[in-house]
């Protein structure tokens, strides 16, 4: 299916992996998709609910960052696609400042698991933070 629900442009593919996954998590009992693009998902060990929106951005920027904000309002994790994906350095540091959770799929897992979602991510051998920076 090509047809675009979105102003993202995200294709229904990638959305309906990302509800697939969701749905499939462990520590998630229930999801509600709304606007297309924009999952609500109940938390079980964490007993919350968290808004996850679904993107597919190659490279994700502060000003898309914002652009999020400004449409969706309040979200708790912007998932932006695969691993060929990526995020500028400022657009992370901004959503972990502000408990924004900006995520590939392979980070995805252990952010739903995560108390603090925002600032969830892998470590590499030395423990250090591993983050999937592109090109501004």
């Amino acid at each position: 299916m090509t047809i675009k629900d979105n102003n993202w442009g995200v294709s229904y593919a990638q959305i309906t992996w990302l509800e697939r996954f969701l749905k499939g998590h462990k520590n998630i009992v229930k999801v509600n998709r709304t606007k297309d693009i924009l999952f609500e998902v109940d938390r079980i060990a964490n007993k919350d609910k968290l808004l996850v929106l679904c993107l597919d951005e190659y490279v994700m920027s502060f000003t898309a960052v914002q652009k999020v904000i400004e449409e969706f309002g309040r979200v708790h994790i912007i998932y932006i696609g695969g691993g060929w994906c990526s995020y500028t350095e400022q657009a992370k540091d901004y959503c972990i400042q502000n408990n924004i959770g900006l995520y590939v799929t392979e980070e995805m897992t252990g952010a739903i698991w995560s108390e603090k979602y925002w600032s969830y991510h892998r470590k590499n051998r030395d423990g250090d933070p591993m983050y999937h920076y592109g090109r501004k």
